[in-house]
Parts: C-alpha cells; structure tokens; sequence
C-alpha cells in the first residue's frame, strides 16, 4: 500500500511539471527510476 501511495506522489508530481504519467505495474520501477535521481527528497 505504502508503495502505491509513494508512486502516486510520484505520478503526481511529474504531472505537475507538466510530464504526463499514468500509474501502471510496468511502468511502477521506470518511473521510480525516473523520479528518484531528480527528487532525492522522496522516500
């Protein structure tokens, strides 16, 4: 569950910087991927 939330913020804050992302198992580890480097703030 934990996770889901965490990937959601994720999700939520790409869109925010105008990159559209939809939350999919496949995509779950890229956009973690994606995301942490640029915000290590996220845990």
């Amino acid at each position: 569950m934990a996770k889901d939330v965490e990937v959601r913020k994720i999700v939520s804050n790409l869109s925010k910087l105008g990159i559209h992302a939809k939350i999919t198992k496949s995509r779950v580890e890229l956009l973690k991927a994606l995301a942490l480097p640029q915000n290590p703030q996220i845990q």
